[in-house]
């Protein structure tokens, strides 16, 4: 399986604690108050450590071939879960239950992968293949580069070339000439710029009743995320820190994009904006968005902040630029507004709004079955909204053309210990959950992100409203 494959078939779908992460910009949804940590930092440090060597040693078992080399590699295994376990249960006898503690879990999964040093120099863009994706990029480390420290990422996608015909593509080092070369984010930023197939139209919304266009939106999608996932597999991209900055003729598709992936983004750059008519943003809540504006745009910007100011106050900055595209004068501003952002990855509040049948993840929301959306309206098409409550340890659902979801909880969505209410299309029903470990760190590790901790999967179907049960009854 290519690294893309495994990479979007992941469910919401690739060392030492780093201190304070920036602050959040107003536009993320809040996350429920943090409750005090059981474990003192030196405990969690312990902790951390020996999770940190189970996993390597679980994954060089993963890797191991051979009854000898799977033998060794299974014993190794065997007695790090052994020394995680035992540090684990002691801590719990003397502070509690670490499952409820949300502080403390994620500053024992906190940056739990080892990654190995690069063997090459660093501060400079180097081309590289994913061979069985077809897909070509550069990717650049900077000198302050630790294998140990997550590092700020942006993925760059270059913009059509002023070339006159087919779509034609800079280059990546021409394009990252022409924007971060040389600024001060090369000192602290993983650079990650794919090299966009010439004659592939990025912008336009796929006609799915078209045959060929399925293929066209892979091959769109696999020439972002093949190089994306090799360097996160390879390198240590701060998960929290992750961004898109896309240029002209592809500012439409990274919408569309982060539309169907939302939790993997702290933020969207966009040099060029053009109108998405076309394509819904519901499930951009709390997605921070700047955009760069000159006079020949000024109306699509304007209109575009308006339709995502509807979606979430506040999330929209603007630019004015005056120099010519891709307006590297703007890169002091845009670096500022990088800084401030992270993502949260429980939010209070997420809505799905698909944009493809196939995509209908988000933080911790899962459209499992859904009517399709080929041939409906844009308005008719499924969604969900959920919302979490929990100084009253409730969840509201509320659905739209979908027969069933699940939700991935946790201590800060709703106090597990107690029994909480989930009320769907206004029909509520209590429940009451065991936390799994073993569950939660199956999930954070397939989708390798050390920030989705949910030990709690809770399974539902939407009710049907009432007329559709009645005619159900009357058929039978």
């Amino acid at each position: 399986m290519s690294v893309l494959v495994s990479l979007l078939l992941a469910p919401l779908a690739v060392l030492a604690p780093q201190g304070d992460p920036p602050p959040a910009a107003p536009a993320q949804e809040a996350t429920a108050a943090a409750s005090d940590p059981k474990l003192t930092p030196a405990e969690q440090a312990s902790l951390r450590n020996k999770l940190v060597k189970y996993l390597s040693a679980n994954a060089a078992y993963d890797a191991a071939t051979g009854l000898k080399d799977r033998d060794r590699a299974s014993k190794r295994r065997e007695k790090a879960r052994d020394d995680f376990d035992k540090e684990w249960n002691k801590l719990e006898e003397k502070n509690g239950n670490l499952m409820a503690s949300m502080p403390d879990l994620r500053a024992v999964f906190d940056n739990c992968f080892e990654i190995d040093r690069p063997t090459f120099s660093l501060g400079q863009l180097r081309k590289d293949t994913v061979k069985e994706d077809g897909v070509d990029f550069s990717f650049l480390l900077p000198k302050s580069y630790k294998s140990d420290v997550p590092t700020r990422t942006i993925v760059v996608l270059p913009g059509t070339t002023a070339q006159a015909g087919e779509a034609t593509w800079a280059k990546p080092a021409d394009y990252f000439a022409e924007t971060w070369e040389k600024t001060p984010a090369m000192n602290d930023t993983i650079f990650i710029v794919p090299q966009i197939p010439n004659g592939l139209e990025m912008d336009p919304v796929p006609d799915f009743t078209r045959e060929g266009a399925e293929a066209e939106e892979f091959r769109r999608n696999s020439t972002v995320f093949a190089g994306w996932a090799r360097v996160m597999a390879s390198h240590n991209v701060d998960r929290r820190r992750l961004f898109l900055d896309c240029g002209r003729g592809n500012c439409g598709y990274g919408l569309r994009f982060v539309s169907i992936f939302p939790d993997r983004f702290a933020g969207v750059v966009l040099r060029e904006p053009v109108a998405v008519d076309d394509i819904r943003l519901g499930s951009l809540l709390g997605i921070p968005v700047l955009m760069l504006k000159a006079a020949a745009n000024a109306a699509v910007v304007d209109g575009l902040k308006q339709r995502l100011e509807a979606i979430t106050p506040g999330s929209v900055t603007v630019i004015d630029t005056t120099d010519e595209y891709p307006h590297k004068e703007a890169t002091a501003a845009i670096e500022q507004w990088l800084a401030t952002r992270t993502r949260n990855m429980t939010p209070m509040r997420v809505v799905i709004e698909p944009n493809h049948d196939r995509y209908n993840r988000a933080y911790w929301v899962d459209i499992d079955r859904a009517e399709p959306m080929l041939g409906a309206p844009l308005e008719a098409r499924p969604r969900i909204e959920v919302k979490a409550d929990r100084a009253n340890n409730r969840i509201t659902v509320t659905a739209r053309g979908i027969e069933s979801f699940v939700l991935y909880l946790n201590d800060d969505l709703v106090d597990l210990d107690k029994e909480f209410t989930v009320v769907v299309n206004d029909k509520a029903v209590t429940e009451k959950r065991v936390r799994s470990f073993r569950d939660m760190a199956d999930r954070m590790d397939k989708r390798r992100d050390w920030d989705y901790l949910f030990p709690v999967m809770y399974h539902s179907v939407v009710p049907k409203p009432a007329a559709d049960a009645d005619a159900g009854d009357k058929k039978q």
